[in-house]
């Protein structure tokens, strides 16, 4: 086992565009760097609008980033008439130097082989950085059985799982075992209002040991934590919230 967990702090977590309409980025990541690295979060997860949709001067202090951009959180399709955005992003990528790409499928079952035969070409154009399928529910490989099959002749392919989210968490080890590289760290409460770590302490606990358990040794990220999703968002008080999120991470999980 490491003796340091590498953690990303997830750039969407304070962007309050994040699921609107438009998703123009409302902050410069730039401006918040110093503070990320000084809170001592490893590396960012980019998302992908904080790198797509700036001007230069902002595109070439990520390039010079006191961090690294360790993983770019795409939301690119993998339908043929995304495949200019996905070129777009591969540029960005290499320019990046970051190491993983996250991913999505869509819910079409039917869609899958043509969907990761696209992801394989987009892979080619990025051998520098390992694609990352986010299973996430809603997408057709919510459930780890389905993405165990689907996946088992593409191992350039890591996975993304929520470990304080899904029901089963060994059931997503069993199937997929270190095919599981990354973590996307979000916790809710009994009435699904996403929350501070230390508000579940027990549980969260528990999961940290049954990760170790199982070999985990990947990476993490902060993805969402308390107050997001709930208006009027704060970006002061979301970050206070990211940063106790590590710091509890950091407490318990050596």
């Amino acid at each position: 086992m490491s003796d340091h967990r590498t953690i990303l702090f997830g750039t969407i977590v304070i962007e309050p565009n994040r699921w609107a309409a438009d998703r123009v980025p409302t902050y410069r990541v730039s401006d918040w760097l110093e503070r990320i690295r000084d809170a001592g979060f490893d590396g960012i997860e980019l998302w992908e609008n904080h790198a797509m949709m700036v001007p230069e001067e902002e595109a070439d202090a990520l390039r010079h980033s006191c961090l690294p951009v360790t993983v770019f959180n795409s939301y690119a399709r993998l339908d043929d008439a995304d495949s200019e955005r996905r070129q777009r992003i591969s540029e960005t990528v290499r320019e990046l130097k970051a190491i993983g790409v996250k991913f999505n499928v869509g819910a079409d079952g039917s869609r899958l082989e043509a969907e990761l035969s696209n992801a394989q070409s987009w892979q080619a154009d990025m051998p520098e950085a390992r694609l990352l399928c986010e299973c996430h529910s809603g997408t057709a490989i919510e459930d780890p059985e389905t993405a165990a099959r689907v996946l088992a002749d593409r191992p350039e392919v890591g996975v993304i799982v929520h470990p304080f989210s899904v029901p089963d968490l060994e059931l997503w080890f069993r199937h997929l075992g270190d095919r599981i590289a990354h973590l996307h760290c979000q916790l809710g409460d009994e009435n699904g209002r996403l929350c501070r770590l230390r508000e579940r302490p027990g549980f969260v606990r528990e999961r940290l040991v049954m990760l170790d358990d199982l070999g985990f040794s990947g990476t993490s990220t902060v993805e969402f934590t308390a107050g997001v999703g709930t208006p009027p968002e704060n970006q002061e008080t979301l970050f206070e919230a990211a940063v106790d999120d590590l710091a509890f991470l950091r407490e318990n999980w050596a």
